[in-house]
């Protein structure tokens, strides 16, 4: 079993200059999932690919629709870990700020963030399950998100999966493990 995974091609929303307050950047956040994307370059290596999964997000389904001819199978379970700026109130930041603090709550656990780093490792072992119980013999090809991905791809390699580590995803870009 070969599994390809992909980053969505670039997002078509890119966030106000400066300094913004959380709940500016929490609409942000929002917008950017709504957000259409920008095609990019898809290097699909000659893999040729039995099924694609994709998360059922606009900028995922997007993507997968111009890389994948075939059926696609659309999983919310494929979605981005969500991102939230709420425990922070008064202050401005620079987006990049927020997005760090928010990981790193998410990471350790912050009430603010609405799924915790151990739930986001129970979706992804769900969602490997799936593809070794519905697709074992098949060649999947899958479009999440950024951080999403990494997770994904560390627990594909715990499992004994062989790829390439990812430390920060390319939009586009294809990450084979088998």
């Amino acid at each position: 079993m070969k599994i390809g995974l992909v980053r969505h091609f670039k997002v078509d929303n890119q966030p106000r200059r400066g300094r913004i307050s959380g709940e500016n950047f929490n609409a942000w956040v929002e917008a950017y999932d709504q957000s259409d994307i920008k095609f990019g370059q898809f290097r699909s290596s000659e893999q040729a690919w039995d099924v694609c999964l994709s998360s059922d997000l606009p900028r995922a389904i997007h993507t997968a629709n111009l890389i994948y001819s075939g059926n696609i199978i659309y999983m919310e379970q494929l979605r981005e870990i969500e991102i939230a700026a709420t425990w922070l109130k008064g202050i401005k930041l620079h987006h990049f700020m927020w997005l760090v603090l928010g990981r790193m709550a998410w990471y350790y656990g912050h009430s603010s963030q609405s799924e915790s780093r151990t739930a986001t490792l129970l979706r992804t072992q769900a969602v490997i399950e799936r593809l070794e119980r519905d697709f074992g013999s098949a060649n999947v090809l899958v479009v999440t998100h950024g951080a999403f991905m990494k997770v994904l791809a560390q627990q594909l390699v715990q499992r004994g999966y062989n790829g390439k580590r990812i430390s920060h995803p390319r939009n586009g870009g294809l990450y084979v493990y088998e």
